[in-house]
């Protein structure tokens, strides 16, 4: 009769002990989720507002130069690579939007957050193997949309160059930044895998 009893305890224990075995693990998952998901949130939020922010910023600075008289094959041209651009641009934001939307930490497993996140990396790979085309296109947009406003002298072409490569170097840096971060956060979600509930 004692040793039921000391099985039959024994087993509450054990049933106990498992309960808050995984109460602690549902907690520390919670915990540990929060650092990424900010991150997914940042990123999400980068996605939309690159869709957005893109073609205001480009309108209102190069409003002053849509006038009849400028209109001309160049100014055509121009605004044809522009838009391109744009349109490029907001799709692959796009694109990177769709693929975060589809991450949620706290009900998908773990190995199907890295993997949707491997995805955005990979979409964000593809727009960084025609960065350059893509600055070539929107600097020779602008500046043939702004030909008949520029007056090109030595100190005006020496301010674009300068404008150009500043550009292209900081984008570049910016690149290499969010792809290390993308890395981070990979290993972040991947980490979560030990307290994920079987």
């Amino acid at each position: 009769m004692e040793i039921e009893e000391l099985k039959k305890i024994w087993s509450q224990y054990d049933h106990k002990l498992n309960n808050l075995e995984k109460l602690n693990k549902k907690l520390v998952m919670e915990t540990l989720i929060k650092k990424p998901q900010s991150k997914l949130n940042r990123l999400k939020f980068r996605s939309i507002y690159g869709i957005i922010v893109g073609p205001i910023v480009l309108l209102i600075a190069l409003h002053p130069l849509f006038k009849i008289e400028n209109i001309d094959l160049k100014f055509i041209v121009g605004c044809i690579l522009s838009l391109a651009v744009l349109v490029y641009s907001c799709y692959i934001n796009l694109m990177g939007f769709r693929a975060l939307k589809g991450i949620n930490l706290g009900e998908d497993p773990v190995i199907e957050s890295a993997h949707k996140v491997t995805e955005y990396k990979s979409i964000m790979n593809s727009s960084k193997k025609y960065y350059l085309i893509v600055c070539f296109a929107l600097f020779a947009g602008i500046l043939l949309i702004a030909w008949k406003g520029l007056t090109f002298n030595t100190k005006t072409i020496l301010y674009m160059v300068v404008i150009f490569a500043f550009t292209l170097v900081w984008g570049l840096k910016k690149m290499k930044i969010q792809q290390q971060k993308l890395v981070v956060l990979e290993k972040e979600i991947l980490d979560l895998k030990e307290y994920e509930e079987d």
